[in-house]
């Protein structure tokens, strides 16, 4: 049996790591609600068009790199949390942390990254 918030989280991830363009615009509008928060630890955005933004600023500031979960999904109710790394493949990592998700009706309504510190 497919696990539907394992599947969101692994969608989440394909959309972070993927080009921008129509592909991306179409995953953010399935898989985000409309008024979705992005939080960070140095911005906060909202709606598509905000996480469009967030997704785009990670891709300018570490080009070439991919996020990848690196611990399992963990939920209690609505909330739903894991640990990834971002790197390129066959690199050492060069950030770790976590998102915290809020997910109501199928959609992420909320996103918390945290990012580990050294």
């Amino acid at each position: 049996m497919t696990d539907p918030i394992g599947t969101l989280v692994d969608a989440h991830l394909d959309a972070w790591n993927g080009p921008a363009g129509p592909v991306r615009d179409a995953a953010v509008a399935e898989i985000y609600a409309p008024d979705v928060l992005v939080g960070e630890p140095d911005a906060a955005r909202t709606g598509h068009a905000g996480m469009s933004e967030a997704i785009d600023a990670l891709h300018a500031q570490v080009p070439g790199t991919a996020i990848t979960r690196s611990g399992p999904v963990q939920r209690a109710q609505d909330l739903v949390t894991y640990t990834w790394v971002l790197g390129a493949e066959g690199r050492a990592p060069v950030a770790s942390g976590r998102d915290v998700l809020l997910v109501r009706g199928g959609r992420i309504t909320s996103l918390y990254v945290l990012i580990d510190t050294t």
